[in-house]
């Protein structure tokens, strides 16, 4: 029965009276003076606390500042304002105000008040305020109870209405997910090793294998990896899987299955399937799309449903959760019921998975897909690395520079090629970033080499000048295998290492820097001995030397001038960064001596305005190299720190913005 508050306003003020000689008005360290009462208030018999300020009540101020009335399943309290206006509070004794600790700030005007408390609360083993606190507790308790209990219910309604899981899970699960493995004795002695194959459960004779080497069970023909027993120790296979399911016409849910299975007993390893979140996706009519999220979890002993509403909490969003993975495996035989006539119907999510069956991210894809819907198109081209990159890529925004058209509707206006290079592009399988290098070798009238593509695909290179330039003076595949040895020949394996490569572009960086320099020296460019030098690094940083200091204060005046004119443009300070323009040659120069890096035989380039050289220093150490940057025709070309290495995380973050909001603005505002 709830607490009548116009009924007990009749009783907010009893008009009592305080003796203004009793101690207790007087004790400073008391603020609070608490007097009680029973009233039957609206058919129910009702605790009534009146608190006064004691400083009040000691000039005389009869007044209540709260009258607190408690039920035995409700409390409510009257608060009444300085300006003498009330309002109503759901507070609980103890948070009246905030002030730690509130009922030491209290005391009982007389003993009968505390008894009173006391006999109404009904606490064993506990009296006056501590009795409140607890009764106040277990009616708190109560209404979460109830609050949480009301929302399990609708979960709990929600849940019915999943269906079973499709019967060929666990064969899915065996063929298609799960490794499989040969463990073998190992013998010096024999040619044939006794083994046993996970995969058809046999016994099996296996000769030449070795330790981790994949291979093909001789019996069944399954992929396996081979372990020796003497090797193996405990293997954990986990693995995530997803489910979709139709559920009603206008709602889909996605099922998260988490397997373990752990090999310490090879024939009869323990196995654990279970499902511990799902997602319910659901659309209106005009097409627009909500989430549900939910996770298998533990709460209290009298839940009604395991499920909790939400996303699974992790410990940290910096280690690996595997309950909280959602990337996994996808079952597909059921994909063109599921999406009939829904707004995925045609989102080729089934033909893009089977393309390499590995795991992914489903729901990302289908919200790439309502944000995207060319992907479609690129999967039935067979474009599916482009397709994953637009679907799970990371990107600020999309410009005619960014690789692709996302309003395209054909393959001209999304990749702004034709369709005569739809067979290379089917074979080369590009990325994002192969595109862009594609389309800027084409517009440099360069013939497209699909060896060379595939290469650059495979080593993640990008930037088109560092292509173009080396073609000038031999074919791809001499070029490809220059800087293949190169690469072998001083590639960094360590952190530790003082000097080598981190990737196959810093060293076609490096190989570019070194044939404009040659060529700016007037070297011999049809001589091999040129071309091709036995060490790239020390005939780089040689000619860098001879390179740097001919040219450099012949131009201060082009390059102050060219300073006044684009400093206000390019100039940004952000992040304890600042991006600087270098006011002579000289500057440009000794930032190449600082960093060891080949900046300084770009002073030629900076004056014809072939390209732009910008610093980027920290805030208060202006005179101290950092990072140099080259912009060309517009776009950020290389930023270059100490020794030719890449921006740190901290100063790259200062380059993305950088970039964006002020390189690309004039862009951007063009577009807009």
């Amino acid at each position: 029965m709830k607490i009548d508050k116009r009924k007990c306003r009749k009783f907010a003020d009893p008009g009592l009276k305080m003796n203004r000689n009793h101690g207790l008005l007087h004790a400073e360290k008391v603020k609070y003076i608490v007097r009680t009462a029973i009233k039957n208030i609206g058919g129910q018999r009702i605790l009534v606390l009146y608190i006064y300020l004691r400083e009040q009540a000691a000039d005389g101020i009869f007044l209540p500042v709260w009258t607190m009335f408690q039920s035995r399943t409700e409390y409510i309290t009257l608060f009444r304002k300085e300006d003498g206006n009330t309002s109503w509070s759901k507070a609980a004794f103890c948070n009246l105000k905030r002030d730690y600790d509130f009922s030491r700030h209290c005391a009982f005007y007389m003993t009968g008040d505390e008894e009173r408390v006391t006999r109404f609360c009904k606490q064993k083993t506990s009296k006056g305020f501590i009795s409140l606190y607890r009764l106040q507790d277990g009616i708190m308790e109560k209404r979460k109870r109830e609050r949480r209990q009301k929302k399990e219910k609708e979960i709990l309604a929600k849940m019915k209405l999943v269906p079973a899981l499709p019967r060929d899970i666990n064969r899915t699960v065996e063929r298609e997910i799960i490794p499989h493995y040969v463990f073998y004795t190992y013998s010096r002695k024999k040619k044939e090793m006794e083994g046993f194959c996970t995969a058809c459960s046999r016994e099996v004779l296996v000769t030449g294998v070795k330790h981790n080497e994949r291979g093909i069970c001789p019996v069944c023909k399954t992929a396996v990896t081979f372990k020796s027993r003497g090797k193996r120790g405990m293997i954990i296979d986990q693995e995530t899987m997803q489910i979709f399911q139709r559920i009603s016409p206008n709602e889909i849910i996605v099922r998260f299955l988490k397997i373990y299975y752990q090999y310490g007993d090879e024939k009869s390893p323990y196995k654990s399937i279970y499902e511990n979140a799902r997602t319910f996706l659901s659309w209106d009519e005009g097409g627009r799309i909500s989430e549900e999220h939910f996770y298998y979890g533990y709460g209290e002993r009298d839940s009604l449903t395991p499920w909790r509403s939400g996303d699974r909490p992790v410990f940290s969003y910096w280690r690996y959760n595997f309950e909280a993975d959602q990337t996994g495996f996808l079952y597909y035989r059921n994909l063109e019921k599921v999406f009939a006539d829904s707004p995925w119907q045609y989102s080729q999510l089934k033909e893009f998975y089977l393309a390499d069956q590995e795991p992914l991210y489903a729901l990302g894809y289908l919200a790439a897909y309502k944000r995207y819907p060319m992907l479609e198109y690129l999967v039935k081209l067979k474009l599916y690395r482009l397709a994953g990159n637009i679907a799970f890529g990371n990107h600020y925004y999309y410009n005619s520079d960014s690789g692709f058209n996302p309003n395209g509707k054909n393959l001209k206006e999304v990749l702004g090629f034709d369709k005569s290079y739809l067979p290379m592009l089917q074979s080369i399988n590009p990325g994002l970033e192969q595109i862009k290098l594609m389309r800027n070798l084409v517009h440099a009238r360069m013939e497209l080499n699909e060896e060379l593509l595939m290469w650059c695909g495979k080593f993640g290179i990008s930037r088109a000048e560092n292509i173009l330039v080396p073609l000038k003076y031999m074919t791809p595949h001499k070029l490809m295998k220059y800087v293949n040895e190169q690469y072998a020949k001083f590639c960094k394996k360590s952190l530790y290492q003082i000097s080598g490569y981190y990737c196959m572009e810093s060293v076609l960086m490096d190989y570019r820097d070194y044939l404009c320099m040659s060529e700016g020296l007037e070297l011999d460019m049809k001589n091999s001995f040129v071309l091709f030098p036995v060490d790239l690094k020390k005939a780089h940083d040689k000619v860098n030397d001879i390179s740097d200091k001919e040219q450099a204060l012949v131009y201060d005046r082009q390059i102050q001038k060219q300073f006044e004119e684009m400093n206000q443009q390019y100039h940004f300070v952000k992040y304890g960064f600042a991006v600087l323009l270098p006011h002579t040659a000289k500057e440009i120069l000794e930032e190449g001596q600082n960093l060891h890096h080949c900046v300084g035989s770009y002073v030629k380039q900076v004056v014809k305005r072939e390209s732009t050289i910008l610093f980027v220093r920290k805030v208060g150490e202006q005179e101290k190299s950092l990072c140099t940057v080259e912009i060309k025709n517009g776009r950020l070309v290389q930023a270059r720190c100490y020794k030719n290495e890449p921006p740190s995380p901290a100063v790259q973050r200062f380059l993305n913005v950088w970039e964006k909001k002020i390189l690309h603005a004039p862009a951007l505002a063009m577009a807009a």
